[in-house]
């Protein structure tokens, strides 16, 4: 097999798998495919110095030059007079070249945006772990401080008690006798107390001694006090440059608390609000509803007293058509039962109206809380339905997360086609190497004649290694790849969990919705039943208004009756006939008064019993706003309090480097 035969197929096949390539999206697949070029390309050269060569119109080295250009990224000079072939092969290195200075910028540039995440990642490891160690550094030299403060406080009086010691045993030793220098000893207390060591003198006494031994302990003490506060100084310093770096960052925070605090503080204070206005007019309503109860209770006991008064005249009027004889006692009993009878008219007539404005104030209120009950669903109803609209955009948001999952998963597979492909990839440079080997054997065995193609065997030798060599990086760069992927993909998966959870609680939120708008629901078809029945009981009272006038007037007839007794008794038997008749009526009229009365009683109860319930609800719910007011302001303090200690310690680091400044 010659050269031409051999590089036909090699430039074919190189070929078909390259314009396959092409079509790749990917960057690493371009990157393959223009590799498969490269190689196409270089069979072609071969073509043409197996052509071409042995004629001599091909400039062999210029086309090694060109390779060997093209593979740094230089693009090719077209030689003068070149033949077309020349030309076409040319244009081909000379996109290599093209394509090989974009592959290098793109590396470069990934590499560089590697190094810079790498560069951020330590950055923030290294801040993370310096913030920790200045925290404990801080923790260490607060409890050092607090020793050495302790340490020095006890120290100080220890020498003002020794000073005080001394001070006494100089003036006792001043007065025992002249014999004693007392102004070497002054000296001797000032050197001590300077720090200097003090020697006794010669001669001197035993107490002198030991007077003069205690100055040499306090000067030591007072050295060592003075070395201690040296290094208290030095610790001082670098404590407040490690305050000043942190406090910074501890006041952002403290300032983030703070606000976030302030901003559900206001929330919860707002909401208080409208249940203590909604408390107010509840507590509205079961004042009027006791109100009307009481009301209603005295007019029961009135139509009781009216009934009894009836059954009397009853009893009056029967006696006196019973028997005449008795007929002056029963015009002054008569007399006194329509007195009795008046009277309680006139506090039944009082107690119909308290009983009507009662009524009208009952039904105001109800009406007043049937349009805030009302008010009521319709927020809750908007509130349901903003949160099918939050389950429906988290819906969508899990549903872009296992799109992300899916699309991460396929480039994951897609990775490992390429992998696939850059095996076939080393396969052919292998194949390609062995090839080039063949065809220098081939060009050793023609001699003179195939030195030319030994030179393009050896360059796509070369051209053969590199691609193994760049295949390999290629692998590594998608072992990487699919590192991060997976990584990709386990974070998409902690979304869509978050965003599941995200869904079981907006979903426990609808029904607390749902719930919330059944109660208000019930409540204000409640309110409307007590509107109702307060209308149905205003009819009642003005019925019975009604019938108390016409009791009124029935007992002016009376009076008026018992007056003419008196004229004669054919006159009292008429009234008396008259009388039993009226009686008869009135007894019906309290018999269902007394219902009527019972009704509108046991109607009150209940809705004294209902706006007792709802008032209940609406303070568990003020005591439930009320703690959570509590619990924002505590949050708040705690906050204001966290920045106050952050404010003081910030004094106390100036103070501190200010005494460490001495």
């Amino acid at each position: 097999m010659n050269a031409k035969q051999l590089s036909i197929p090699i430039a074919a096949i190189l070929a078909l798998i390259g314009f396959g390539l092409s079509f790749a999206s990917k960057s690493l697949a371009e990157f393959s495919g223009q590799l498969f070029m490269m190689f196409g390309v270089s069979a072609a050269v071969a073509v043409v110095y197996a052509s071409f060569g042995a004629k001599g119109g091909v400039p062999l080295g210029g086309l090694r030059d060109a390779l060997r250009g093209a593979a740094r990224g230089k693009r090719p000079k077209l030689p003068e007079g070149a033949p077309a072939d020349v030309a076409e092969t040319y244009e081909q290195i000379a996109e290599i070249a093209g394509r090989q200075l974009e592959l290098a910028e793109e590396r470069h540039a990934l590499a560089e945006e590697r190094d810079k995440l790498a560069r951020e990642r330590d950055g923030l490891s290294r801040e993370r772990d310096g913030i920790a160690k200045e925290r404990d550094t801080l923790e260490r030299e607060r409890d050092n401080l607090s020793r050495e403060r302790d340490g020095i406080a006890k120290e100080r009086d220890t020498l003002e008690r020794e000073c005080s010691t001394l001070t006494r045993k100089v003036n006792d030793l001043a007065q025992r006798g002249p014999d004693i220098d007392v102004d070497a000893l002054v000296d001797a207390v000032l050197r001590a107390t300077a720090g200097e060591r003090v020697r006794v003198p010669p001669g001197s006494s035993p107490e002198l001694s030991r007077l003069y031994a205690e100055l040499s302990g306090i000067a030591e003490r007072i050295t060592q006090a003075e070395l201690r506060d040296k290094q208290r100084r030095s610790e001082l310093a670098q404590a407040t440059v490690l305050l000043d770096e942190l406090l910074p960052k501890l006041s952002d925070g403290v300032s983030s608390v703070m606000h976030a605090s302030e901003q559900a503080t206001v929330y919860i204070r707002e909401m208080t609000t409208a249940l203590a206005n909604i408390a107010q007019s509840v507590e509205s309503l079961a004042s009027s509803a006791e109100e009307s109860s009481s009301s209603i209770l005295e007019m029961t006991a009135t139509n009781e007293e009216v009934a009894e008064n009836v059954g009397e005249l009853g009893s009056s009027v029967r006696e006196t058509v019973s028997s005449i004889e008795e007929m002056a006692y029963s015009i002054r009993e008569v007399a006194k039962n329509v007195d009795a009878l008046a009277l309680t008219a006139e506090e039944t007539s009082s107690s119909m109206n308290q009983m009507d404005v009662s009524i009208d104030q009952v039904q105001s209120n109800a009406n007043e809380t049937a349009r805030l009950s009302e008010e009521v669903a319709t927020d809750a109803e908007k509130g349901a339905e903003a949160i099918l609209k939050t389950i429906g955009e988290i819906y969508r948001i899990k549903e872009s997360s296992q799109e992300a999952v899916a699309v991460i998963s396929n480039l994951g597979f897609r990775i490992e086609a390429i992998g696939q492909i850059l095996a076939v990839i080393d396969d052919v440079a292998e194949q390609t190497n062995l090839l080039a080997l063949n065809a220098a054997i081939i060009a050793a065995q023609a001699g003179e004649h195939g030195k030319g193609f030994a030179v393009v065997a050896d360059e796509i030798k070369d051209l053969a290694e590199r691609a193994g060599g760049s295949t390999k990086e290629i692998a590594e760069l998608i072992k990487t790849i699919q590192s991060e992927s997976k990584n990709a993909i386990a974070a998409v998966e902690r979304g869509a969990h978050n965003v599941d959870r995200g869904v079981e609680v907006s979903n426990e939120a609808e029904r607390a919705l749902k719930k919330i708008l059944e109660s208000s629901q019930k409540s204000t078809n409640m309110v409307r039943a007590i509107a109702r029945a307060t209308v149905e009981q205003a009819k009642g009272s003005k019925q019975v208004t009604d019938a108390i006038g016409r009791i009124a007037e029935t007992v002016q007839q009376i009076a008026a009756a018992t007056a003419e007794q008196a004229r004669g008794s054919e006159l009292i038997m008429k009234s008396a006939e008259k009388m039993r008749t009226i009686t008869q009526h009135v007894e019906r009229s309290s018999q269902e008064q007394a219902r009527g009365g019972r009704q509108i009683t046991s109607a009150i109860e209940q809705i004294s019993h209902g706006v007792n319930s709802l008032n209940a609800s609406h303070r568990s719910q003020t005591r439930g706003g009320e703690q959570l007011v509590e619990a924002g302001k505590r949050i708040e303090e705690a906050a204001r309090q966290q920045d106050q200690a952050v404010r003081q310690l910030l004094s106390a680091t100036e103070r501190m480097r200010r005494t460490a400044a001495i």
